[in-house]
C-alpha cells in the first residue's frame, strides 16, 4: 500500500525509498525490498587504529625459553608491545650468578631491577644465585638474563612478557634514618610515651602532685591524663614555661566517685626542656580506698 498524499502546508509526493550517496559520488536507492548493503570485514593486520583505538597484533603472555652451561645469555627478548614480565629460573646451576639487564640498542646493557615474586616481602635487586620467579617492569627495547659468573651445571630460564605487568618497582626505607626529598623519617616517629603517676590512695581532702614531664620531643601533639577514684575529686593538668619554677592550671575536670575521667590538652609553647606538664589531683572530703592516675604524651 502506497503512502497517502500529504497536503499540509503544501502538496508532497509520496515516498517509498530513500537515496544514499556512495563514496564514489553515485547514488544508492534503499527501500524495504533493497536495504542498505553492509559488509563485514576483519580488521587488517599489522599496526592499525580505529579512531584512537590501536590494534598491534601483540599477544599477551609470550614465553621464551633458554638454557646455558657456560657464562653467557640465558634468554633475551625485545619488549615491543610489552611493559614487563617475569624471569622464571627453573635451574640455577651451582655457584652461578645471573644478571638481569635491559637495553635500547641491543648492544649496550644496563642493570634491570627485579624482585622475587614468590616472597611476601622482597627487596629490589639486579642479580640472583638460585632458582625462583623474578618479576620486572621496564620501558626499554630489550631485556635479558645473563650468567655473569659461572660455576657448574645448567642454568635454565623461561621469560614471560606481559602487556600490563604488575607494578613491581618500589622504594623501601632502610632501618634507622632515611629521607625522601625533604621528608625526613626517624624510624620511631609518633610512638606515644605513657606514665603511671600514682596508685596510692589519698586521704580526705589530700592533694597529689605528679612528676614534671618535659615536652622536648616535637612528634607529640597532646598530653593526656586519666583518673579513677572511689571518692569524688578534681583532676588538673598544669603547665610550666620556666623550667618548672612555677605552674599554672590549664585544664581541669571533675571526677565522679567510681567513674574514670580523661582529660586531654594540645601541647603549646616551645618543644624544649623549659616546657613541662604535670598532673595535680585534689581528693574530696573522704579518704580513698582506690586511686589510679596515669598520663601520656601522644601524637593524636
Amino acid at each position: 500500500m502506497s503512502n497517502p498524499e500529504v497536503s499540509f502546508p503544501a502538496r508532497y509526493t509520496p515516498v517509498n525509498a530513500v537515496a544514499f550517496v556512495r563514496p564514489d559520488g553515485s547514488s544508492e536507492v534503499v527501500s524495504a525490498l533493497t536495504p542498505l548493503p553492509v559488509a563485514s570485514a576483519a580488521l587488517p593486520t599489522s599496526s592499525n587504529h580505529i579512531g584512537n583505538v590501536f590494534v598491534d597484533d601483540v599477544a599477551d603472555g609470550i614465553a621464551i625459553n633458554g638454557s646455558v652451561t657456560a657464562a653467557g645469555t640465558v634468554v633475551t627478548a625485545p619488549l615491543a608491545g610489552f611493559g614487563g614480565g617475569t624471569f622464571h629460573i627453573t635451574s640455577g646451576g651451582t655457584g652461578c650468578t645471573i644478571s638481569y639487564e635491559q637495553s635500547n640498542d641491543g648492544v649496550n646493557w644496563v642493570s634491570l631491577p627485579i624482585i622475587l615474586a614468590s616472597a611476601s616481602a622482597s627487596s629490589v635487586t639486579t642479580t640472583s644465585t638460585s632458582g625462583g620467579m623474578y618479576a620486572f617492569s621496564s620501558s626499554a627495547a630489550h631485556v635479558r638474563a645473563r650468567v655473569s659468573v659461572y660455576g657448574s651445571g645448567t642454568v635454565s630460564a623461561v621469560l614471560v612478557l606481559k602487556r600490563r605487568p604488575l607494578n613491581v618497582n618500589g622504594t623501601s626505607l632502610a632501618g634507622g634514618s632515611a629521607s625522601i626529598g625533604s621528608v625526613f623519617a626517624t624510624g620511631t616517629s609518633n610512638n606515644g610515651v605513657g606514665y603511671t603517676d600514682s596508685i596510692t590512695a589519698l586521704g580526705g581532702a589530700a592533694t597529689f602532685t605528679g612528676t614534671a614531664r618535659a615536652s622536648n620531643l616535637s612528634q607529640y601533639s597532646f598530653f593526656v591524663a586519666t583518673a579513677y577514684a572511689d571518692v569524688a575529686g578534681t583532676l588538673f593538668i598544669e603547665q610550666s614555661l620556666d623550667t618548672g619554677a612555677s605552674y599554672q592550671p590549664i585544664a581541669s575536670a571533675a571526677v565522679a566517685a567510681g567513674t574514670a575521667q580523661q582529660l586531654s590538652i594540645g601541647l603549646t609553647g616551645a618543644f624544649n626542656s623549659a616546657s613541662f606538664y604535670r598532673l595535680r589531683y585534689v581528693n574530696g572530703a573522704a579518704a580513698q580506698s582506690t586511686f589510679r592516675l596515669s598520663s601520656a604524651f601522644s601524637a593524636r
